[in-house]
């Protein structure tokens, strides 16, 4: 388990780093006549994702070495093989970006939006309906109010 771990956060490690080089190819604000550039968001989500593959590297690694401290005190559970959502969830949040960048095209970026961040909050675990309804509300608004009203972006 730990070893698919490492293979994914470093495949997202090489992904940021790989992004970056046509990121820096965009203007950047200066080159251009907005507050913000074409190059901001793509590189802050390329750092972000850096940060954050770098993180699940470390804590990989440092669960790695606890659970060979402990691995005399462990039982191998009875349902190890049991299909479980939990076990595939980073599948169905790639199947759900999929379907949210097809759903998209067809529906608008609001609609689509809403029904990705339903089926985020779902997958992330989140089982109360009040819970998900102030997840969505704080979405939209987050969404309308920074391409919208802060960018100047209209959305499809």
């Amino acid at each position: 388990m730990h070893a698919r771990i490492s293979i994914f956060a470093l495949g997202i490690v090489l992904l940021a780093v790989v992004g970056l080089y046509p990121t820096l190819q965009f203007p950047s604000s200066a080159q251009v006549s907005t507050f913000i550039g074409p190059r901001v968001w793509p590189l802050t989500l390329l750092i972000i994702l850096f940060v954050l593959g770098i993180a699940l590297l470390a804590l990989t690694w440092r669960d790695r070495a606890r659970a060979n401290v402990d691995i005399e005190e462990k039982r191998p559970s009875d349902n190890s093989g049991a299909f479980s959502i939990g076990r595939t969830r980073h599948w169905w949040f790639i199947a759900a970006a999929v379907g949210y960048t097809l759903l998209m095209q067809v529906a608008g970026f609001l609609i689509a939006s809403v029904v990705f961040t339903l089926a985020g909050t779902l997958l992330l675990g989140a089982r109360s309906w009040i819970t998900i309804a102030i997840t969505l509300v704080v979405a939209v608004v987050l969404m309308q109010g920074v391409f919208v009203s802060l960018l100047g972006i209209p959305m499809p």
